[in-house]
């Protein structure tokens, strides 16, 4: 079940990602650098606001599954029920307040080509929220009855239209961010709908009766409260960049440095698909069986690290050729050191799901939420200091040196949820795994020449051999 559920969910997310390799190229050249930045920041802002559900998706998930496993029916619809009303209002004051900021937040940003434009982008976007959130919990309530098909039979068709809908828009109306915005928001909505129709056959409980149980608000925003501090802080760190780019330098510098991220981020599906699966997986064997837990934790990350290595890899050694070949010289030029940093950090990144995802499960989520809160005004002045002085690569830098602060951390804070020594969760060999990202980033930034190449083909070997190495290593160990 985990492994098809994982292969589910990366077909899922990943099917997107092959669709946006395609289409970008053509959207930056019909809205231009500094427009497509600005779309950059679309997705971003409504990436980002479909997190503000103060971790209620999460909770619901994790308390529908318990009362299900123990068969309280009758919890299930109240349960269900006020979790999603509370999400609906959350969704709404979003829209709201997004809608009344959109103003300030344009103006913020520097060399906009056409604030008005932006403005009406982001109102048309401010529709969206309150079905951007509700969709959360649906997904949620599909999680807990593991329906991991419907789920990506609906997140397919979405993830395509993020990309394919903004196209249609430049090849059949005109490059304008506030139609694409309305086509967007058009898809969210038909995208809850479909979440809607599936939460319902899954879970027929459901429509036995709809109220609204004040007594389960406090035990959901409980469950959820830490939940939401990491739901939001997190990604606000990881979407913050931009802004601050926008404002220390341009719009075209947006471009330069979102489209990498783009195009590397997306490799998060894999341990995203990943720890969906986990997350019902480690709460279940907390409980009993402690030992075949942390099992399944180091074949997660020795598994994770083997299949991310060599991607990462290729794409720090290869990072300049890659864009020029994708995009165009001038803008590889601009790029690719960003790209470069982007793809010796993912990997590191990446394996801090795991951890992440455990500390959760076992209900530790108040640690990862402090940590956070304690990351972000330190990397808010990193960021702005070193995009200020080196542009894109500058924030790029400071972005490797959070996530690399905060990997480690987040396995500290797993050894000692687990209350066991740090050594003892990790796999055999895990020191390569950092050591294998860093050697490939020093390799990327040696001339591009004949030795260059060799040392990028030795580069790539030796990481393919270190991934298996890992592997084999804590496959073949005793349990």
């Amino acid at each position: 079940m985990l492994l098809r559920n994982t292969i589910l969910n990366l077909l899922g997310f990943g099917a997107p990602l092959l669709v946006a390799v395609g289409t970008i190229p053509a959207l930056i050249g019909a809205l231009g650098v500094d427009r497509f930045g600005l779309l950059t920041l679309v997705w971003a802002v409504v990436s980002y606001f479909g997190l503000l559900d103060l971790g209620l998706g999460r909770a619901l998930t994790q308390q529908l599954s318990v009362e299900l496993a123990r068969g309280r029916e009758a919890r299930i619809a109240p349960l269900t029920w006020t979790a999603l009303m509370l999400m609906g209002a959350l969704g709404s004051v979003a829209g709201v307040l997004m809608a009344m900021l959109a103003p300030w937040g344009v103006g913020l940003l520097a060399a906009v080509p056409d604030p008005e434009e932006a403005i009406r982008a982001t109102r048309a976007m401010a529709w969206a929220m309150p079905f951007i959130v509700l969709t959360s919990g649906l997904r949620g309530i599909l999680e807990a009855r593991h329906a991991f098909v419907a789920i990506n039979v609906i997140r397919l068709p979405m993830g395509l239209f993020t990309f394919l809908g903004p196209l249609a828009v430049v090849v059949w109306a005109a490059p304008r961010l506030d139609l694409i915005a309305w086509v967007l928001t058009l898809g969210r909505v038909l995208g809850f709908l479909a979440h809607a129709w599936a939460a319902a056959r899954s879970l027929p409980q459901m429509g036995r009766t709809i109220r609204f149980e004040q007594a389960l608000v406090a035990p959901l925003c409980s469950a959820g409260g830490w939940l939401a501090v990491s739901n939001v802080v997190s990604p606000l760190m990881g979407y913050i960049d931009r802004f601050v780019i926008g404002a220390t330098a341009s719009a075209a510098a947006i471009a330069y440095y979102a489209t990498p991220n783009e195009l590397v981020t997306k490799l998060w599906i894999i341990p995203g698909a990943l720890t969906t699966v986990l997350f019902p997986l480690f709460t279940a064997e907390l409980l009993d069986h402690r030992a075949r837990t942390v099992m399944l934790f180091k074949n997660a990350i020795s598994g994770l690290f083997a299949a991310l290595i060599p991607i990462t890899t290729v794409i720090t050694l290869f990072a300049e050729p890659i864009l020029a070949h994708w995009i165009n010289p001038g803008f590889a030029a601009h790029s690719a050191p960003v790209l470069q940093i982007f793809g010796a950090g993912i990997l590191i990144n990446s394996l801090a799901h795991i951890p992440f995802t455990l500390a959760q499960s076992a209900g530790a989520a108040r640690r990862t939420g402090l940590l956070h809160c304690a990351e972000i005004l330190p990397y808010a002045l990193l960021l702005w200091v070193l995009s200020d002085r080196y542009g894109a690569t500058g924030a790029a830098a400071a972005w490797f040196i959070r996530i690399a602060v905060d990997t480690t951390a987040t396995f500290v804070l797993c050894a000692k949820t687990l209350d066991m020594p740090m050594a003892a969760t990790l796999p055999r060999g895990f020191v390569w795994m950092p050591v294998s990202a860093v050697a490939a980033w020093a390799v990327s930034l040696t001339p591009w020449n004949t030795l260059h190449l060799g040392w990028s083909v030795a580069t790539l070997l030796a990481a393919l051999a270190i991934g298996r190495h890992v592997y084999r290593q804590h496959r073949t160990a005793p349990t």
